[in-house]
């Protein structure tokens, strides 16, 4: 299918039981695991070499080192579908913080970092619920040995020259017993309290990579009742999944009126939900909202069906198809549209009317 090329509004953004950000909470007797977690240290040493034209700017060669201790978690596989191991963790600089703040503008002597392995590479991210890129293959030798690590960059530099990165280091993991996990796929034995049906067929394959005519990925992510929503339950409506910022213009915009389309189409028999994943705002559009940001989005716009809080999964999985299927680059809103089969149909970026949505639902009917 080709993609029509409508003429949008958008904003542009940066490419169990819950608590009322969004995160697991481990404190609620609920939430007990029983799966034991995988713990991770590791240490890597960066050293950058800079050409002559940036030496000239001021820039000297030099290295630093980070520390890495982190922890299993198991519910954003979206964040890196071909890890099987993914660990978030506090990176310590040990030393060479000067030799960083050449390349950051606001160098750290901490952060957290996530580090993923599996099918041969290496994964990480410095940013929380951010997308997990590949760095390096990745020989896993197995629990309690040391494993090599190395990769390298050329990039150039903002104010001239060029940069070569290498990085060196190794990880060691293990399981750790004492630290249980809650299942990923929680067993749901009541009602939801917002009143969503519970119609997961149990026989649709999960695929992290979009695809007109690809079954929509599954995701557990907490809406405005403060309850874990399995996106499949949904199966048997045709969806309307968007991805926004509560400090968007056209987010808001297209979320006013988002009721009226539903009750429109309901009125020719078609049974349709707009589902939206809120981020936290265009500064930070991977991050979960608050409770009060969500909530005050649901009411100002009467939102009756799920808002969402996401924790990355909308900014991990959107922007590569979107991109590619319109041309056109990510923005908020970027919206999809979903087969009561959970089929992707469509997708497009920013919002101009939902007669143009209601065209394409009407045609697949």
């Amino acid at each position: 299918m080709l993609a029509l090329m409508l003429s949008l509004w958008a904003c542009t953004g940066e490419p169990g039981t819950l608590d009322d950000t969004g995160e697991p909470d481990t404190t609620d007797a609920s939430s007990e695991g029983t799966i034991p977690a995988v713990t991770v240290q590791g240490q890597v040493t960066w050293t950058l070499r800079f050409d002559a034209d940036a030496e000239a700017l001021g820039y000297e060669d030099c290295a630093y080192t980070r520390s890495f201790e982190g922890t299993q978690y198991l519910d954003m596989d979206y964040l890196c579908p071909d890890c099987t191991v993914q660990v978030s963790g506090t990176a310590t600089m040990t030393e060479g913080l000067d030799c960083y703040s050449q390349i950051s503008s606001a160098p750290e002597s901490e952060r957290t970092e996530a580090w993923g392995w599996g099918d041969g590479g290496f994964h990480r991210s410095g940013r929380t619920q951010f997308p997990l890129g590949e760095l390096s293959t990745f020989d896993d030798t197995g629990e309690g040995t040391e494993i090599a690590l190395a990769w390298e960059s050329e990039s150039e530099l903002t104010d001239g020259g060029v940069m070569i990165l290498s990085a060196a280091g190794s990880l060691t993991y293990q399981t750790d017993s004492s630290i249980l996990l809650p299942d990923p796929i929680p067993t749901r034995t009541e009602p939801y309290t917002c009143g969503w049906p519970q119609n997961d067929p149990g026989d649709l394959a999960l695929d992290y990579v979009l695809g007109v005519g690809k079954t929509f990925p599954n995701v557990y992510l907490k809406d405005q009742c403060g309850e874990l929503l399995s996106l499949w339950d949904l199966h048997g409506s045709w969806l309307v999944m968007d991805t926004s910022q509560s400090d968007c213009g056209p987010c808001q915009t297209m979320a006013a009126s988002a009721e009226e389309f539903v009750a429109d189409m309901a009125a020719e028999g078609i049974d349709v939900k707009v589902v939206s994943f809120l981020g936290n705002g265009l500064s930070e559009p991977f991050g979960t909202p608050s409770a009060a940001t969500l909530g005050t989005w649901v009411d100002s716009f009467g939102l009756t069906d799920p808002v969402l809080y996401d924790r990355g999964f909308a900014y991990a999985t959107f922007p590569d198809f979107v991109t590619e299927y319109t041309g056109e680059s990510f923005g908020y809103p970027t919206w999809l549209v979903v087969s009561p089969e959970m089929e992707l149909v469509h997708g497009n970026v920013g919002f101009g009317s939902w007669d143009d949505v209601a065209e394409i639902i009407r045609a697949g009917d």
